[in-house]
């Protein structure tokens, strides 16, 4: 069954981008409060005109619908590289109020080749999206209109600009990789989101001084295998948007071929993290964005 072997893997950077536009935003419905409105997903573009342009993200993948999707064979030469003998890298996690994150301070991960020819990308960030218990969603992207229980997405920026800020307005800034988290109610898990999952259990709310001493060492094949060899893995790629506001449509979006799975445990600690207004990080994810004459392509082999 094609939907249960889809990863789907990156909206970006509630954690880099959130700071830098101040007019407030948040999942779920817009709220107004005294003086002070809150929008939600559906009136973002109160908060960036972007976030009404035509490409945005994320979508639903329909491997159906064959004058939108295009099925080719795999991708030789597309690779992700790790620049130590450890194949590991440095991350910072914290809760930055919108999504917990793991900031990339030490290694160097680098995605080349693939859909986007010649040009490479550098590893900035991971975020992750849930669903809460009582909805059986929580990923951000669906495939053939199924959620998932989460989604994890890497965010790389092209390594032509100085930095991930230079990169992320430029039409070819941005790739994001989605994973697809599913829920295992019988205790199966990856055992790199248990690692995660153990520095989180002692998070709170999203207080920055209180997250900075969350250092650790992350082995990124363990924590999603297809890293190993892109050039054999089943995904699907299309031209997209940030998920959050400013929602530029810097994004070249891989979608890869496998779920990763996530005991209730790790899902449940997930679900626990709160915002500094005290409200769960659970069903932090914007909705499917019309694909408005895009097209999706799935290396399939």
């Amino acid at each position: 069954m094609l939907g249960k072997i889809l990863v789907v893997l990156v909206s970006f950077l509630p954690c880099f981008l959130a700071a830098s536009h101040g007019t407030p935003w948040k999942y779920g419905n817009t709220v107004h409060s005294g003086h002070q409105t809150v929008y939600g997903p559906r009136d973002w573009v109160q908060v960036s005109h972007h976030c009404g342009e035509r490409a945005q993200s994320p979508i639903n993948i329909d491997t159906v619908q064959t004058n939108s999707f295009e099925k080719l064979t795999f991708l030789k030469g597309f690779s992700f590289k790790i620049a130590n003998m450890w194949r590991s890298l440095r991350g910072r996690l914290f809760n930055n109020g919108h999504a917990p994150t793991i900031k990339i301070e030490a290694g160097f991960g680098l995605l080349s080749g693939g859909p986007w020819g010649s040009a490479r990308y550098r590893l900035a960030q991971l975020h992750l999206h849930f669903g809460c218990k009582s909805n059986p969603g929580g990923s951000e992207h669906t495939l053939d209109g199924m959620p998932f229980s989460g989604e994890l997405h890497l965010v790389f920026y092209n390594i032509k600009y100085a930095d991930f800020d230079a990169a992320a307005d430029k039409p070819d800034g941005l790739t994001v990789i989605a994973a697809f988290l599913e829920q295992n109610r019988l205790g199966v898990s990856n055992p790199e989101l248990g690692k995660i999952a153990h520095l989180l259990r002692n998070m709170a709310r999203g207080d920055r001084e209180e997250n900075e001493r969350n250092l650790l060492d992350l082995n990124l094949y363990s924590l999603v295998p297809q890293l190993t060899d892109l050039s054999m893995t089943p995904f699907f790629s299309y031209k997209g948007s940030l998920t959050t506001p400013p929602c530029y449509q810097s994004v070249n979006w891989i979608v890869l071929g496998q779920f990763i799975p996530a005991s209730t445990y790790v899902m449940d600690v997930m679900r626990s993290l709160r915002n500094q207004e005290g409200h769960s990080l659970c069903n932090g994810s914007r909705p499917p964005q019309p694909l408005n004459g895009r097209v999706i392509r799935g290396y399939m082999g």
